[in-house]
């Protein structure tokens, strides 16, 4: 097994769609490709982030729930807007997901037998409806009780796109622990639904 897939990971079900390629993207397609999954990984970040709510005086208390009802609005509209978006948008079908800094691995439908170069598009966040962009290539298939698990290797992705990566599967990973500790956790439970 490859070292990309024996680093810290965390398991989901998620839309994923591989595209193959003729050759891999370079240059301003490579750097556009970049830059959208900086977005993309940024906008999760901001909106996945829960901010606690610190008790000090009366007055910046009251500030800080006023700042925090505003906050859960934009978050209720922002919900609306990515559920209308995917309704329009052609989303790939939710699958099994194991999600890493370096490379995914994803459960295989039927006889799907990727090969070679492409991108994979990962729509990793619920609250913004736009896809990574991850380019690079299967290096190999597994199997185990779930099924048949493809295994594909970014390549190309800009440091900073890497730093947010690893970020977000730590995050996951670190609440997917928390969830295995209080069983009852609806947050740490919701999946992808179509």
């Amino acid at each position: 097994m490859s070292a990309h897939f024996e680093a810290l990971g965390y398991a989901d079900v998620l839309p994923l769609r591989f595209e193959p390629l003729a050759k891999l993207p370079e240059g301003a397609i490579l750097a556009g490709l970049n830059a959208e999954n900086l977005q993309v990984l940024v906008a999760d970040a901001a909106l996945d982030e829960q901010r606690p709510l610190d008790v000090k005086a009366d007055e910046e208390h009251a500030l800080a729930e006023d700042l925090q009802r505003v906050e859960f609005k934009l978050n209720v509209l922002i919900e609306l807007v990515a559920r209308l978006l995917k309704r329009a948008d052609d989303l790939p079908p939710a699958r099994g997901v194991r999600l890493y800094a370096g490379g995914v691995e994803w459960l295989a439908a039927g006889a799907e037998a990727p090969s070679g170069i492409g991108i994979v598009r990962l729509h990793v966040s619920r609250h913004f409806p736009q896809p990574l962009a991850l380019p690079g290539r299967v290096v190999g298939r597994h199997e185990d009780a779930e099924g048949s698990w493809v295994q594909f290797v970014f390549e190309g992705l800009a440091p900073k796109v890497v730093a947010l990566l690893e970020r977000l599967v730590f995050r996951h990973h670190r609440r997917s622990v928390a969830g295995s500790r209080h069983p009852f956790d609806p947050e740490a439970t919701i999946r992808w639904q179509r």
